[in-house]
């Protein structure tokens, strides 16, 4: 594994950027972009895009720089702190982990608890949960900076795991991981020549609604679209349930909740990926949606596929990934971008 790149992976996901919050990951892309794009903008939404090339159909591959957080809601009387998810965080993986709040002037550490007095046997719901940061009443809370509206992000943990420390852990892989997987497309793409303008960047408010992607799609008017996300890994304890396994390759997503996958995208994926020999796998998803979602309806239609790096324990604290299927994603991504000039587009748009 390549050590600079790991502290790449590890600098991304641990950067704080729940919902609505991105400002310092777009700061961190822009300072990534300069050196690679030729042109670097923002739309309304904070939503970042950057691109390459001048010429060609115009071919967009984004990650979302948001995180699952929560945001305070309210500070009780004797100090503790009530807040509202944002985003979809499971409760499973809430309890007892640390958080960070975010204030006006610093950060302040947290704890995620049962309410005093809550103990039970039975999994609590999110209501009965509260962040303490060490007060015993409201003024000593608000002391600290904290108010009404104040992001909370769990803290930063990356770690390497397992026999050859490829199996990767930390609290934002959703979807840092896909805003890695575009700045390095756009890298690779910069050092070959490609036929088309190939447009990066991150959207903004994916895990509450995929807001940002609604303006970038708009902006960036692209031919042809791909949503580099996570996907759901189900091989625990060793068994894949539906074939979906760490370490095996980027997913290739036919259909989520809100996306049916174009059929010749995907299509020609397969065939650039087994005539690259790329391990890849295809999925369904049961549950959940993306960027994508908003990009394939934007403007008169977008072709779209949805490019999943495989993880566990997504939208809790501590997800993993493993470290080969980031390189084969950006691998697949970049013989696909290379692959698809004007004839090759003009026959997936046709109808």
């Amino acid at each position: 594994m390549d050590q600079k790149e790991l502290q790449f992976l590890k600098e991304i996901t641990d950067l704080q950027g729940t919902s609505g919050n991105e400002d310092v990951v777009r700061t961190y892309l822009k300072e990534k972009y300069v050196d690679v794009a030729d042109t670097i903008e923002t739309d309304g939404m904070g939503s970042l895009m950057a691109t390459l090339g001048n010429q060609g159909p115009r071919i967009m591959a984004v990650g979302h720089m948001d995180e699952v957080g929560f945001m305070v809601r309210a500070i009780t009387d004797d100090g503790y702190i009530k807040f509202s998810r944002c985003g979809y965080f499971f409760v499973s993986g809430v309890l007892s982990q640390h958080f960070t709040i975010l204030t006006d002037t610093g950060e302040v550490d947290a704890l995620c608890a049962l309410g005093p007095g809550m103990f039970t046997d039975k999994y609590p719901e999110m209501d009965q949960l509260v962040m303490d940061v060490g007060c015993t009443s409201k003024d000593e809370v608000k002391a600290l900076g904290i108010q009404i509206g104040d992001f909370i992000v769990p803290k930063a943990n990356f770690q390497q795991l397992g026999k050859d420390k490829k199996y990767l852990v930390n609290k934002a892989w959703d979807n840092r991981i896909g805003c890695a997987v575009s700045y390095r497309i756009m890298e690779e793409l910069k050092q070959i020549e490609h036929p088309n303008i190939f447009i990066g960047g991150g959207t903004t408010q994916e895990e509450v609604g995929t807001r940002g992607a609604k303006t970038l799609g708009y902006l960036a008017n692209a031919d042809i679209g791909f949503s580099i996300d996570v996907g759901i890994a189900d091989d625990m304890h060793g068994q894949a349930k539906e074939g979906i396994a760490l370490g095996k390759g980027p997913e290739l997503c036919v259909m989520d909740s809100h996306t049916i996958s174009n059929r010749k995208l995907l299509k020609f994926a397969v065939q650039v990926a087994e005539e690259c020999k790329i391990p890849y796998q295809v999925s369904i998803m049961k549950h959940g949606g993306t960027d994508a979602s908003e990009f394939q309806h934007v403007r008169s239609g977008m072709p779209v596929l949805l490019v999943n790096v495989p993880s566990r324990y997504a939208h809790t604290p501590t997800s993993m990934i493993h470290y080969d299927d980031y390189v084969n994603t950006i691998r697949l991504m970049v013989e696909l971008i290379r692959r698809l000039d004007e004839d090759k587009v003009k026959e997936i748009r046709n109808f």
